[in-house]
């Protein structure tokens, strides 16, 4: 009786190592480790119709400013990006480079998103100000990005 009392005593300690660790914030791990880079979006053919493109625009959306999942929203970015923001250059690794990052350590707030024929636009404050991100889907992919004096739709 006294060994199984004095066992118990010397291994109580112990449990706590068998204990499951705490659960992180998905996005802490995310950032702490680092943004993997995905290949960029292939064309689809035939060509997706404006529905199908609108849901992968909320799906690219939700990646990028709800989750600030970067890997997941270039997922639906194209090699040949257009970028015209003067401050970057074009191409999908220019962005990746430029967003990478820092993307997963912004505080978002999200005011909305829109999606009209081949263009879609998030609207939303972040360290960067009140942004107004505007872009043009081509065969399932972003083709096009605007930033600059961009106004969100009514």
């Amino acid at each position: 009786m006294r060994a199984t009392v004095l066992l118990t005593a010397l291994l109580a300690p112990l449990t706590i190592l068998a204990a499951p660790a705490p659960v992180e914030n998905a996005a802490i791990i995310s950032a702490r480790q680092g943004a993997v880079k995905p290949k960029p979006c292939q064309p689809i053919t035939p060509a997706p119709t404006e529905e199908e493109t609108e849901a992968r625009f909320d799906k690219f959306a939700d990646a990028f400013i709800v989750k600030k999942n970067i890997t997941g929203a270039f997922e639906y970015i194209n090699q040949a990006y257009i970028n015209h923001n003067p401050m970057a250059q074009n191409g999908f690794d220019s962005a990746w480079n430029i967003l990478s990052p820092i993307w997963g350590n912004q505080q978002i707030t999200v005011l909305g998103t829109k999606f009209q024929g081949t263009q879609g636009w998030l609207h939303y404050r972040s360290g960067f100000g009140e942004v107004v991100d505007r872009f043009r889907w081509e065969a399932g992919c972003i083709a096009e990005h605007w930033d600059q004096g961009e106004k969100f739709p009514a």
